[in-house]
């Protein structure tokens, strides 16, 4: 895995959501650990999910009245802000001159123009791009819930929708939404990882990493893509420790360098889970295999990155970020090499 630069951790700065610093940069020590703090940045409200784009740090501000901003990536000064269009926006990324948002309590996901957050003005109200929808488990479905953006390499940005089981496929370039990959009822899509023609979906509500397939409506005809689901893998040892636990709810998922495995994290038990997926390849591909189950270092992981023969782990609730070495077959090792303090963490990002 490549070296970086920089750790970037960001996190709730407000109650209820949390009490935070916000955002702050960090180098990185000889050993590919996190070195001494470099920047922190006051000005973001709520930054839950920061990414690189277009020069800047962008970041979401997770709010009822939900705003995105574009931050400097050395002084983590606030360069441009704009309205993400929906209530509490928990992630985002720049998809060619535009900045995609997704706004979990809206269901909604958002489009602005790069330039205009620049500004610090826009031109104009974001695009708004909704799809409604709802799903069985009371409490959490009642209503479309956006929770990621994400880019494909055949120009579409995916939308996953937690509260419709549905993960929505749009046109870059029109905003047009194109179809839509069904999940089964009550997985509760949160975040995906593409391999290929095959899209992995962690389910934060059912408990298990979903397999779908880009497939031709008629092969040969032109006539667009479908998605084909496949099969579903507990993010455990076994399904039996999905169904028994109290809280079983994973977070975000990551593909390693060589896309061979797949990283999960899982709340409730706090666990880092390690799934074999070479075998989603060719005609007839295999189910995630499983290989390996180690505690997170912490309470209730969040979000993590990959990088430098690491894995960096935000620990929500217990207030820090636990770093893993990976061995020569890229699985973590049984306990944290360092764990830094940092008031309710929620994403990590390797730059």
């Amino acid at each position: 895995m490549n070296a970086t630069g920089h750790v970037f951790v960001s996190g709730y700065t407000q109650a209820p959501y949390g009490e935070g610093p916000g955002v702050a940069r960090f180098s990185l020590a000889p050993d590919g650990t996190v070195g001494p703090r470099q920047a922190g940045g006051g000005g973001s409200v709520n930054p839950s999910f920061v990414t690189p784009g277009g020069g800047s740090l962008l970041a979401v501000e997770e709010l009822p009245h939900g705003r995105i901003t574009a931050l400097d990536p050395e002084t983590l000064e606030v360069r441009g802000r704009a309205p993400s269009g929906g209530a509490d926006p928990c992630h985002l990324m720049l998809v060619g001159a535009d900045v995609w948002a997704a706004n979990y309590s809206s269901g909604t996901a958002s489009v602005t123009p790069l330039a205009g957050l620049l500004e610090g003005t826009t031109a104009r109200p974001p695009a708004l791009l909704s799809h409604p929808g709802s799903g069985p488990v009371s409490g959490r479905q009642a209503g479309s819930h956006a929770h990621q953006v994400t880019a494909t390499p055949w120009g579409t940005v995916l939308v996953s929708d937690l509260g419709a089981d549905r993960v929505d496929e749009y046109s870059a370039r029109t905003q047009v939404r194109l179809g839509s990959a069904e999940l089964p009822p009550g997985t509760g899509p949160r975040h995906v990882a593409i391999k290929g023609d095959f899209l992995l979906v962690s389910g934060e509500l059912d408990g298990y990493v979903h397999v779908l397939r880009r497939a031709e409506v008629a092969p040969g005809a032109g006539a667009g893509h479908f998605w084909k689901w496949l099969f579903r893998t507990p993010l455990a040892r076994t399904a039996e420790e999905v169904a028994g636990a109290k809280d079983f709810a994973p977070s975000h998922i990551q593909l390693s360098g060589d896309g061979t495995k797949l990283y999960g994290a899982v709340r409730g038990p706090n666990t880092l889970v390690v799934l074999d997926v070479s075998g989603l390849d060719g005609a007839a591909p295999t189910p995630p295999a499983f290989l390996v189950q180690i505690p997170c270092g912490g309470s209730w992981p969040r979000h993590f990155a990959l990088g430098n023969n690491k894995i960096f782990v935000a620990n929500q609730y217990s207030d820090s970020v636990a770093v893993f070495e990976l061995d020569g077959d890229g699985l973590p090792g049984a306990a944290p090499v360092q764990t830094l303090a940092f008031g309710s963490p929620t994403c990590v990002v390797l730059a």
